[in-house]
Parts: structure tokens; C-alpha cells; sequence
């Protein structure tokens, strides 16, 4: 294979990658479980210079769907926040003691122990969180394969013109491996997508399964003040007047 087309193939194939890593990134930003690549946007403002996350709080995942944010120093606790909440407005967003389990004695308090983090919960996906999922999911898979298309296309023409007067089977070989990275990008894309979309349909059965074992248990408690009640009315009956 001529060397041209070689580099070419290699340079079709970068550009349709980062298309679909890129498209991966975006997924994560609808935020289901607690990724960490999507944080990596999140620039925190101190003393008017911006910073990367990472370089003012260390980050841990106490749970599938939370983030915690420890600061390095603890001045940086408000702007790491914000700027949490500027990136990630779904997210809430609390301020935990670093000593929550001594945090109402009262040698917690002489110490002045109050070292404090940012614990940031991703969102219940609720009905509506649901379908807005699908619908950010399907609108960045079709943006990104459409423009994985595109360039498909566009290599295709170049590299034709690299092959002007070439052998049949030099000119097929490299249609080929052209064909072999596109289906390749794709069937990754297509990996990512559904991937994404399982994440959020499962995280919205376990909201429906909630929902329904707290509306069961409130129908338990109402059926038995209701019962009560009707205890009372009955005995009523028997109290000679």
C-alpha cells in the first residue's frame, strides 16, 4: 500500500475516533452514575486564576451516583461549589463534615474540628429525567455518526485521488481498510450508545421500584389509621347511652 494512503487511513481513522470518544464524553455529562471524566470540565476560580478540579480537591466515589470533593484547602470550598454547579446544574450539591460522626460533641466543637467536603448526588431519573436521557443520548449519537459519516466520506474521495492509475486490487485493498475503520468507529459508537441507554433504564427501573415500595408502604399506613378509625366507629356501637 502506498505510503500516502497508509497515512491517510491512519488520519481517517484519529479523526473517527475522536469523534467517538468525544460522543462517549458527551454521555457522560447526563449524568447517571458518578464518572469522573465528567468532571473533567469542572474549572475552579481562586484568586482570579482558573485551576483544573483535580488540582484543588482530590475526588472519591462513596456511592454509584455520588461524588465526593475533598478539598486541599478548605478556602476553596465555596468556589469548588460553584463551579461544580456551573458545569453540573442537576447535580445537588451539599457540604459535609469531614467528621460526621463526632460532629455534635461537644470535643468536636472545642477542637474545632470543621473540616468540611463537597458531596455532589446525581439526580433520580424520574419519568421525565427518563425521556430527556433518551432524547440527549439519540441527539449526540446521530450528531456524531453523522460527522464520522462525513468524514467517511470526504477520505474516501482523498484517497481515490491517491490511487489514480493504481492496480485494481491496491485500489480495493485500500477501499477495504477504509470500510474495516469505519465499520469498526461505528460498531464502537453504537456500543457507547447502548451502553448509555442501559445505564439510564436501569437507574430509572430502581426509581420506579422506590417509588413503588414507598407509595406501598403510605397505602399500609393509611389502610391502617383507616382501620382504627373504623375499629372505633364499630365499638361505638356497643356503648349503651
Amino acid at each position: 500500500m502506498r505510503r500516502s494512503v497508509y497515512n491517510l487511513l491512519r488520519e481517517v481513522q484519529q479523526k473517527m475516533s475522536g469523534y467517538a470518544v468525544f460522543m462517549n464524553y458527551q454521555f457522560m455529562h447526563f449524568s447517571v452514575k458518578a464518572e469522573p471524566a465528567a468532571l473533567l470540565s469542572v474549572e475552579v476560580e481562586l484568586s482570579g486564576e482558573s485551576m483544573n478540579l483535580e488540582d484543588v480537591a482530590d475526588v472519591a466515589i462513596p456511592e454509584d451516583d455520588q461524588f465526593a470533593l475533598i478539598p486541599k484547602d478548605q478556602d476553596s470550598l465555596f468556589a469548588i461549589c460553584k463551579a461544580v454547579a456551573q458545569v453540573h446544574p442537576d447535580y445537588k450539591i451539599e457540604q459535609k463534615s469531614m467528621n460526621e460522626e463526632d460532629e455534635n460533641s461537644d470535643e468536636a466543637e472545642s477542637e474545632g474540628e470543621d473540616d468540611k467536603y463537597v458531596l455532589c448526588t446525581m439526580p433520580e431519573v424520574n419519568d421525565d429525567r427518563h425521556d430527556a436521557g433518551m432524547d440527549y443520548v439519540k441527539t449526540i449519537y446521530e450528531e456524531m455518526t453523522a460527522k464520522i459519516e462525513a468524514t467517511n466520506a470526504a477520505y474516501d474521495v482523498k484517497i481515490a485521488k491517491q490511487l489514480i492509475g493504481a492496480k485494481p486490487e491496491e485500489i480495493d485493498e485500500a477501499k477495504e481498510q477504509l470500510k474495516k475503520l469505519y465499520d469498526q468507529i461505528m460498531d464502537t459508537c453504537k456500543s457507547y450508545r447502548e451502553e448509555k441507554e442501559k445505564q439510564i433504564e436501569t437507574a430509572h427501573q430502581e426509581y420506579l421500584a422506590k417509588k413503588a415500595e414507598l407509595e406501598q408502604a403510605e397505602s399500609e399506613r393509611q389502610a391502617a389509621r383507616g382501620e382504627d378509625k373504623g375499629s372505633k366507629l364499630d365499638l361505638s356501637q356497643f356503648i349503651d347511652e
